[in-house]
């Protein structure tokens, strides 16, 4: 008895080998940071790497970080927290690395574990807005 096998059209294997590829690629970043937070935000350019300018044009500095998290309030209601850090500037690294340190005080205040970084983006304010998922 013969069993049949799933092929794989050239489009689904490359596709899902990018996808593969890209969390090599952040998880190997990871590893060199050393964070907490992993990164699984959709880059434009797949030549990424920890240098490349993803808020701004590459001018700004000391960008404040927000990571917003749903809480309970001592007086019993629900809603959103701005936990901040500061990102140096608006590269992979150090947005990054900002995301990872707004992460630990948001884990150690109110017990957040959302630690995987989906979305940045500059808001009108000049700041950094976040999305995380777990």
């Amino acid at each position: 008895m013969t069993t049949s096998q799933k092929t794989f059209s050239q489009e689904e294997y490359d596709k899902h080998g990018n996808i593969l590829y890209e969390i090599g690629k952040a998880s190997a970043f990871q590893s060199v940071l050393k964070t907490e937070v992993q990164w699984s935000v959709k880059m434009s350019d797949e030549n990424w790497d920890l240098d490349t300018v993803i808020i701004g044009d590459g001018t700004l500095k000391n960008i404040t970080f927000i990571k917003p998290v749903y809480t309970q309030f001592s007086n019993g209601e629900y809603g959103f927290v701005a936990v901040k850090s500061i990102a140096k500037n608006g590269t992979v690294k150090e947005v990054w690395l900002a995301s990872d340190r707004a992460f630990k005080k948001a884990k150690k205040q109110y017990g957040d574990w959302h630690y995987f970084l989906e979305q940045v983006e500059l808001d009108k304010d000049g700041d950094i807005t976040s999305f995380y998922g777990s």
